[in-house]
């Protein structure tokens, strides 16, 4: 199964669908709690799906993030981002932490700063 989640440039969702690639269907899933765009979004080793940051309509640049579980097809609030950014890189590291870093702030400056997100914790955190 592919999760699309989320909108593109100039069209931020909440939006959320499955695609199965030996069926050839989309299935709608549960919607994000924050409709965003330009955000990331990293397979976690339990299954899960962290998408953080981005850009929301009326909102702003993003410092929020959520978690998808797929038992269940619901998002739910994870540890915020310690600086708010869109357009960064989230990278699954071999020791279950996640690596996001770069992207641009809300004035559209170069970040030069980066964040790890603790996924192997029974409570992941920001």
């Amino acid at each position: 199964m592919v999760l699309v989640v989320g909108g593109g440039p100039g069209s931020a969702s909440a939006s959320a669908e499955l695609y199965d690639p030996a069926s050839g269907t989309w299935t709608p899933t549960g919607s994000l709690n924050t409709g965003r765009e330009e955000h990331t979004a990293t397979l976690l080793p339990n299954g899960m799906v962290l998408v953080a940051g981005g850009f929301g309509v009326g909102v702003g640049i993003l410092a929020s993030a959520e978690l998808y579980d797929p038992t269940s097809g619901t998002w739910m609030s994870t540890g915020s981002l310690n600086t708010a950014r869109r357009f960064h890189t989230a990278t699954l590291l071999p020791n279950e932490m996640v690596l996001v870093a770069g992207g641009l702030d809300s004035a559209g400056s170069d970040l030069a700063s980066a964040e790890l997100y603790e996924a192997c914790t029974p409570t992941p955190t920001l």
